[in-house]
């Protein structure tokens, strides 16, 4: 079963300072999950890219160090706007993720209220199967209901409400009969 990170997630996990601390020690919870094989943690390249500009060269550092410890998924959701801020080439046409549904899945998490960033984290957590989004983001956690009502294959979650789930004599069986589509 696929659980994603989100940025705020991965890297207060490095840093180690998510507050308050019972959100750190869920966090390192779920570390002990995944190496128990019990869950498999993802986040994406938006994570990536997001920590590549923090301006603290120490941080920065601490966590591209750390960066192979969370697997990132394959998924790279991005909107023409962005391809052609990136690569500064105005000729770029529509993106192409290679997933269908996705142009719409983010025009409709974007219009619930995220910002963009925001929501590729989503659109790369629903296209990659994950069944549990980790966060401890207030733009996520605000709008959870309206953002699990278009996204019905995913819950939104604090890092203590996974935890919670996963303690649960049938917490993981009824996440597993979940990512089965069952």
């Amino acid at each position: 079963m696929r659980v994603y990170l989100d940025n705020v997630a991965v890297s207060g996990r490095v840093r180690g300072d998510l507050a308050p601390e019972v959100e750190m020690a869920a966090i390192r919870e779920i570390d002990v999950a995944h190496r128990a094989g019990r869950i498999k943690r993802v986040t994406s390249q938006e994570s990536v890219r997001e920590q590549s500009r923090t301006r603290n060269p120490v941080v920065r550092a601490k966590l591209e160090a750390a960066s192979a410890e969370v697997s990132v998924v394959s998924s790279d959701y991005f909107t023409r706007s962005q391809r052609q801020t990136d690569s500064h080439d105005p000729q770029l046409g529509a993106p192409d993720s290679g997933y269908p549904g996705d142009e719409e899945l983010f025009k409709r998490i974007v219009g619930i209220g995220l910002m963009e960033a925001d929501a590729r984290h989503l659109v790369n957590a629903v296209v990659s199967k994950c069944v549990r989004f980790i966060t401890l983001d207030p733009d996520f956690l605000d709008r959870r209901a309206a953002l699990e009502a278009g996204c019905s294959s995913i819950k939104i979650m604090r890092p203590t409400e996974f935890t919670a789930e996963l303690r649960a004599p049938t917490g993981l069986r009824r996440m597993r009969a979940v990512s089965a589509g069952r």
